[in-house]
């Protein structure tokens, strides 16, 4: 299996959502998730990360309401695993 790099910012968002169960039929807004728990200055680059991880597939749009998100739950185990470190 390759291994993907995530920078210091992704992995704060990993974490942020694994903590708040954001899989299957739970989404939220990209800015909810932004604002809620990013300081005013990271917020640019915590959206940057969120794009950047729904390319590299650990998160996905949900499909019902626009700009909406959830983690990949076929990734949960990787994502936990992200997320104790």
């Amino acid at each position: 299996m390759v291994k993907i790099e995530l920078n210091d910012i992704e992995i704060v968002v990993l974490k942020a959502m694994h903590s708040r169960l954001i899989y299957g039929k739970h989404h939220k807004k990209i800015d909810t998730v932004v604002r809620s728990g990013f300081p005013s200055h990271l917020r640019g680059d915590a959206k940057k990360a969120i794009l950047s991880l729904i390319k590299k597939s650990y998160i996905l749009w949900y499909h019902r309401a626009d700009e909406s998100i959830q983690l990949n739950k076929e990734r949960y185990g990787e994502i936990v695993d992200i997320a104790r470190r």
